[in-house]
């Protein structure tokens, strides 16, 4: 039988902790490949791009680091599974209340979500301009969306762009659903001061209220999100961490 883990480092129901690691500035792979899973090593010997490689081992580091800091537990003692939907949950040590991360990555960036909170997603995208974007757009925005995104430049669309595409990305993990939900179906206004309004077609089945909405620009080139039911997230939540 395996014992309980204790959270040792804040965590109170209602915080999310985001942590962040950025490839070749304050992280190393090759610092942390060692406390990695067999499973997870082998993974990483697949990525044949030095880049990729990388980034797959330090995203998955940090999940490890990050959930260690609040436990108490060795990085390398964590061991993961996936549910019916894909989502991954610790499997061991057993922890109650149960702690759920949720982790995104891309070139540049890997961020890490930590929380007591049963529904609550991060993800990260690197802001990059593509012509198919535009083609993109319309499976992606909603209508009010594409209206409000048409009077700016196309530096400022780009961004805007991957600010609702984390965000309706985040929504879509947190609710377990993948990118299975129709993209269209939710919208999301930015008002001064930086919160952010949502709005959900009846399809989804869902009250936008219920959800806290966080979006921000770590640097000029990544974009990064969080979404979470506001029912455990009652306070001020969002600790920054970086590792």
């Amino acid at each position: 039988m395996h014992s309980r883990a204790k959270c040792t480092n804040g965590l109170r129901t209602g915080d999310l902790y985001l942590w962040i690691a950025r490839p070749g500035k304050n992280a190393h792979a090759a610092a942390h490949i060692g406390i990695l899973s067999a499973e997870e090593r082998q993974r990483a010997r697949r990525l044949h791009r030095p880049a990729d490689h990388e980034q797959f081992i330090l995203a998955h580091a940090l999940v490890r680091l990050a959930l260690s800091w609040h436990f108490g537990i060795p990085p390398g003692e964590w061991r993961f599974g996936r549910n019916g939907t894909g989502r991954p949950f610790v499997m061991t040590p057993l922890i109650w209340p149960m702690v759920q991360f949720s982790l995104s990555h891309t070139h540049g960036l890997a961020a890490c979500l930590i929380t007591l909170a049963p529904s609550a997603a991060v993800d990260v995208e690197k802001v990059v301009y593509d012509e198919q974007l535009v083609l993109a757009a319309g499976e992606v925005l909603s209508g009010a969306e594409q209206k409000a995104l048409s009077a700016i430049s196309r530096q400022e669309w780009t961004r805007r762009f991957f600010d609702h595409w984390t965000l309706k990305e985040a929504y879509s993990k947190a609710r377990g659903m993948g990118l299975r939900l129709p993209l269209t179906d939710m919208g999301f206004d930015f008002a001064p001061g930086g919160k952010i309004q949502a709005r959900f077609a009846a399809g989804l089945n869902d009250d936008p209220s219920a959800w806290l909405f966080w979006s921000a620009r770590l640097s000029w080139e990544h974009a990064i999100s969080i979404a979470a039911k506001t029912a455990f997230t009652e306070r001020n939540p969002f600790m920054l961490c970086p590792p």
